[in-house]
């Protein structure tokens, strides 16, 4: 029997241990981020009134939000991610990631904006716009203040309600020196696509349901990438599109694919980068530059770095029916 149970996906936000260890402790009130969990020493400490929650300094704590509820969570048995440790990285070529084609949104709804991870702009087809494309719970910032459920507990959810109250998305070019001074423009009044199938908080590393995506007003200020006609396979080399602080020339991660599921595209890294990236709602690239996944998350094991993403076979299901894609545009 396996007894040593963690949490792969997740770090505590107080000690920084990960992957968690034990029972972890997650807060659903919290917007969905690096800030929702803690260990179970943490929490105990946090009981005693020892430690904050959310942490002093992050953005979760100017939210005032005053009662977080947090649920108890059981471990998976670390046996299950040692085949990850065992594929080897590939010789290969990583893609150029040009300009003004990863970008930083802010949502709006009214008065209301907030800022959420990153997005893309992808083409889908030639007889179809450009669309923006990024994970939906990047937005649960705003999810959360406007009360909507995309939960798969709330079984009303239709994919029209968040749709609804998005007035627009301002486009930030991401690699600027100061991204706030660099705009892109906007993707113009109420772009948010209905995807009905699409929801927040499935249990990580199984992503399938968990994107947004947007119309562009104006497309020709955006660089879109295609998108892969399939997913990768066990083996394939793999490349995280994202903003690296401190390296402004270098644009990409290289990763590994060790598993590959209809729900799952889990990737090892080729470095452990340390910095925290935040890079969920980034594409995930093949050495063609085109598009196998939206960045999800990630997480360490025995020292390696892993990532997972909703990959591009799910992306072509979710699209399907808003764009009216055909068989020829995929």
């Amino acid at each position: 029997m396996d007894k040593e149970l963690i949490h792969l996906w997740n770090r505590c936000h107080h000690c920084d241990a990960s992957p968690i260890e034990g029972r972890r402790f997650h807060c659903e009130t919290c917007p969905d981020g690096p800030e929702n969990d803690l260990c179970e020493k943490c929490y105990e400490k946090l009981q005693k009134g020892e430690i904050k929650h959310p942490a002093e300094g992050t953005h979760l704590s100017i939210l005032e939000i005053k009662d977080h509820r947090f649920i108890v969570v059981e471990g998976k048995p670390a046996s299950l991610y040692e085949r990850w440790l065992h594929v080897n990285h590939p010789n290969a070529s990583g893609p150029k990631v040009v300009d003004h084609f990863v970008v930083r949104p802010i949502f709006s709804s009214g008065l209301d904006s907030v800022m959420g991870g990153y997005s893309f702009a992808v083409m889908v087809g030639e007889s179809h716009p450009p669309v923006l494309l990024t994970a939906l719970h990047v937005m649960d910032e705003m999810i959360k203040k406007k009360g909507i459920d995309c939960t798969d507990t709330n079984k009303r959810y239709t994919g029209r309600e968040l749709p609804t109250v998005i007035t627009h998305v301002d486009i930030y070019d991401v690699f600027a020196p100061n991204w706030m001074r660099a705009p892109l423009g906007s993707t113009g009044a109420n772009p948010m696509l209905v995807l009905p199938h699409a929801r927040t908080s499935d249990e990580e590393p199984y992503s399938d349901r968990d994107i947004a995506a947007f119309w562009l007003k104006d497309p020709e200020h955006l660089n879109p990438a295609p998108l892969a006609h399939q997913a990768p396979v066990v083996g394939d080399p793999v490349w995280l599109a994202v903003h690296i602080p401190g390296k402004p020339k270098q644009r990409t991660l290289k990763a590994v694919v060790v598993e590959i599921t209809k729900r799952s595209l889990v990737f090892k890294y080729e470095t452990s980068e340390e910095k925290k990236l935040y890079a969920s709602g980034a594409p995930v690239l093949n050495k063609d530059g085109e598009v196998v996944g939206i960045n999800i998350g990630g997480g360490k094991f025995k020292g390696e770095k892993f990532g997972h993403a909703n990959h591009v076979e799910n992306i072509h299901r979710h699209l399907t029916v808003p764009l009216g894609l055909k068989k020829e545009d995929r």
